[in-house]
């Protein structure tokens, strides 16, 4: 694979830019159990530049998820007895997913059967996609099946995610990352994010060492902020690898900025307000 060395520089926003003409984000997520995950992932699309975000939650949460931000917008899902995601909230997901151009799926979406079975189903959808947490744990083994989308695709399993999308163990991931990134890329036919110490990204082709972040992101939630910023760039037309390194950068230089010395009590809604100083360091180049 040939490596490459920086992420992509970043545009500077025209000057005549509107909320709908810099990306639209919509995120599918969100469980009884889980109803903080997708309010952070648009929360990190928000702070990406995102002009528009919706959050689709099961209406039982939607609530909730409504008092976290008010610059979202929230739709509640039919769900099942559970609580869940299911198959009647396919055609209420339809009925405007053509208005939004980048698609974060799964962040809090719960590993109910019936959930699983939705999230393949919409992923059929012809938009380019952000496939993480539980979205991720759809595809276990059914890794190919994701080569018939023929729109920008992008995965974030951490290693354990990754072993399981795999087939294998996550101590045999940590042995060779590199290996376990390229062959979900290869399978999937799309974009992997391979979170953990030095995140990699990998098309299969190119291949990209995120240098910024560090043990500061290691608590719960700084994964979902991660995917919402990939869904904003894809939302705003980048590239999906291009997307993908640029996000694994200004999220760890974001939690760099936010944390400063310390390498541990950051939450992942602190990281988030990061982000946009990290945008604008990108916007002027980065060192290798």
């Amino acid at each position: 694979m040939k490596r490459v060395a920086n992420p992509p520089r970043l545009p500077a926003r025209p000057k005549d830019a509107n909320k709908v003409t810099v990306g639209r984000v919509l995120v599918v997520g969100g469980s009884p159990e889980l109803r903080g995950a997708p309010a952070l992932a648009a929360l990190g699309a928000l702070r990406a530049g995102a002009g528009l975000v919706k959050v689709a939650v099961p209406q039982s949460v939607q609530a909730t998820v409504a008092g976290y931000r008010p610059e979202t917008t929230t739709v509640g899902l039919p769900e099942t007895r559970s609580g869940a995601i299911g198959a009647s909230a396919l055609p209420v997901l339809r009925a405007f997913v053509d208005d939004w151009d980048a698609v974060v799926l799964g962040p809090g979406a719960g590993r109910a059967k019936a959930t699983l079975t939705a999230i393949r189903t919409f992923t059929r959808e012809k938009k380019p996609f952000v496939i993480d947490a539980d979205a991720l744990f759809a595809w276990n083994h059914q890794l190919m099946r994701l080569r018939q989308r023929r729109n920008p695709t992008v995965l974030t399993p951490h290693e354990g995610e990754a072993a399981r999308l795999l087939g294998t163990t996550s101590d045999e991931v940590r042995a060779d990352r590199r290996g376990a990134a390229a062959a979900i890329a290869e399978k999937s036919g799309g974009v992997c994010v391979l979170k953990g110490p030095a995140t990699l990204v990998t098309d299969g082709t190119h291949l990209y060492t995120n240098k910024t972040g560090g043990p500061v992101l290691a608590t719960g939630g700084t994964g979902d902020v991660l995917a919402g910023v990939i869904g904003a760039f894809l939302g705003q037309g980048m590239e999906p690898f291009k997307a993908a390194c640029a996000g694994a950068h200004v999220h760890g230089d974001g939690a760099e900025r936010t944390s400063g010395a310390y390498d541990r009590g950051l939450l992942a809604s602190d990281l988030a307000e990061g982000i946009p100083g990290a945008i604008h360091a990108l916007r002027r180049g980065v060192k290798a």
